[in-house]
């Protein structure tokens, strides 16, 4: 029987509740109604009614039920986006009528890579909140695609990334801190403390490689393209700076990364660059933004991040 839209949409406003689309969700990450019962905090049956419940409102199957446990139907794989959003909306509303509730006058959204985060948000947006107390900012990092749908989405007010291939319509992007990359060592490693890093060190140590997507390993596998034998490279792939730093900690280990990535890690001698003449230039990291429809409050954040940015020199490291 054919249902219109509008059916649904009222429907669901009269009988539709998050905690539908919480079990569902949960239900398709796990992909068992018994473990997403315990993580939602409910009983095995009142997460299958909900999802019974939930199929019955939208007339549609959204689970194939097998022995293995539950699998999304077409129609739930295409549904499963949208109950994330939903939900997602619910968090940044709660946490922006907190904020309000405790003296907050506006909330600034933003999105950041993790080499923005670790370089210099955690210090900029910490001085930018102490002379602010009245505007909430609620970070979240976020690679490049998350990026992009969060800014088509509407979801973010501003981004820290590199400059995409293509801006997004009405948006513009800035520089703001330049990078570069780094061959990078915990600051145990032998090569930490030579001041004179020759190739064949570089060839007879072990690296730590991120994924063939990341352009730190494009520009890895471009570096030693003429090498005569294949580089050592550890077990273990990741883009991670968490795991990279502590394998980097663990052992002897090298790795090329963008010295954002692990520039406070370096400063603070958990890790030291090794030495080496040549420069590895990398995009810059920069603050995107729209033209239109900018707030006092993300006026004044993103004149701060920018005018703080001219303080700031070319990522500083040092060796151990």
């Amino acid at each position: 029987m054919h249902i219109s839209a509008s059916t649904l949409r009222n429907r669901l406003l009269s009988s539709a509740r998050l905690r539908h689309l919480h079990v569902f969700v949960t239900v398709a990450e796990l992909q068992t109604v018994k473990r997403a019962a315990e993580t939602v905090g409910i009983s095995q049956p009142s997460a299958t009614q909900a999802l019974a419940e939930l199929e019955r409102l939208l007339e549609c199957k959204l689970f194939l039920r097998h022995a293995r446990g539950m699998a999304l139907t077409p129609a739930g794989a295409k549904l499963l986006p949208l109950a994330r959003r939903t939900l997602a909306i619910m968090d940044d509303a709660a946490t922006q009528a907190a904020a309000l509730a405790q003296g907050a006058n506006e909330v600034v959204r933003v999105a950041a890579i993790s080499a923005a985060i670790e370089s210099h948000l955690g210090k900029t947006v910490h001085d930018f909140a102490q002379l602010h107390p009245r505007v909430l900012v609620h970070l979240q990092e976020a690679d490049a695609s998350r990026q992009a749908s969060l800014v088509a989405d509407g979801d973010v007010d501003c981004a820290f990334c590199r400059a995409p291939p293509v801006l997004p319509n009405g948006w513009s992007f800035t520089p703001l801190w330049p990078d570069r990359f780094a061959i990078v060592a915990g600051h145990a490693h032998p090569l930490a403390r030579k001041r004179r890093v020759t190739m064949s060190d570089l060839m007879a140590a072990t690296w730590l490689v991120t994924p063939t997507s990341m352009a730190a390993r494009e520009a890895f596998d471009t570096f030693f393209a003429h090498a005569p034998t294949p580089m050592k490279t550890h077990g273990v792939v990741t883009n991670s700076a968490t795991m990279l730093s502590s394998l980097l900690s663990q052992q002897y280990l090298l790795t090329f990364v963008p010295a954002s990535i692990v520039r406070s890690r370096v400063e603070s001698g958990l890790l030291a660059e090794i030495s080496w003449p040549q420069r590895f230039p990398f995009s810059p990291i920069g603050l995107l933004v729209p033209h239109h429809g900018q707030g006092p409050a993300l006026d004044s954040f993103t004149s701060y991040m920018q005018r703080t940015a001219r303080d700031v020199p070319e990522t500083g490291m040092r060796p151990a």
